[in-house]
């Protein structure tokens, strides 16, 4: 054998060679890609439980029930201007998935307090009823205005605060034209002051970057600007004339 000849084998070998491991790394790929939809699928198992499983944790380490023997004290300080009275009616859900565990005496405490927040404004709050409130419907966040269909008592002309045990995570929601509003159970503030930022909603205001505001949406604002005062009394004022 030749010179030239024994290097044409030695090539064609390693061609060869090539093809062949060209071959297994295509068949390796193949087997990849058929492993994959189940990769997948058990890896999206495991995201969904490690997200369900941080959220219960969430919930378990940062949302509380506020105890009844904390109170608010307002600051004294009072706007020389008339008394405005606003009407509101109170429902405490008791069925669905969203049903309150709140007794009475923590519906009184919370009401009491949240409305003290509008002292300084000089608005105060009537309570026309305050209703344990049993229907099955669980539409509450996904479509708040079918739901308050079902709600009897639901008047539009006055503040309509719904009492929940839980908001799927929130502290609680205001429903804007609605004049409805609710509040959980479990918060990350103390829930009086969370309703006192929802009925701040629900009178016109919306957030603000100011730590001390009420409407500041971490929990620690607990007073309101003059401008936030006048803006809540021009609401107020409408409430109150159409009841």
């Amino acid at each position: 054998m030749n010179k030239d000849t024994k290097e044409k084998n030695i090539d064609e070998e390693d061609y060869i060679d090539e093809e062949i491991l060209e071959e297994d790394f295509v068949g390796e790929d193949l087997s990849f890609f058929k492993k994959t939809p189940v990769k997948i699928f058990f890896a999206l198992i495991l995201i969904i439980s490690l997200i369900y499983i941080s959220t219960g944790i969430r919930e378990y380490f940062f949302y509380r029930r506020t105890p009844i023997s904390v109170q608010f004290q307002p600051s004294g300080m009072v706007v020389d201007e008339e008394e405005i009275v606003v009407p509101v009616s109170v429902f405490v859900i008791r069925e669905n998935r969203f049903k309150s565990a709140r007794t009475d005496e923590e519906v009184d405490h919370i009401l009491e307090n949240g409305f003290r927040f509008f002292e300084e404004a000089n608005i105060s709050f009537s309570t026309r009823r305050i209703v344990d409130l049993y229907i099955e419907s669980d539409n509450f966040l996904t479509n708040h205005s079918a739901f308050l269909k079902s709600v009897d008592d639901y008047d539009r002309q006055k503040i309509n605060i719904f009492l929940t045990g839980h908001l799927d995570g929130n502290n609680g929601i205001a429903f804007m034209g609605l004049n409805s509003l609710a509040v959980a159970d479990y918060v990350t503030a103390h829930d009086y002051r969370t309703l006192a930022h929802e009925i701040g909603h629900i009178l016109g205001l919306g957030h603000s970057n100011h730590p001390a505001s009420v409407m500041y949406q971490a929990s620690y604002g607990t007073r309101f600007s003059l401008d936030e005062i006048e803006k809540m009394r021009r609401y107020a004022k409408e409430i109150e004339i159409s009841r």
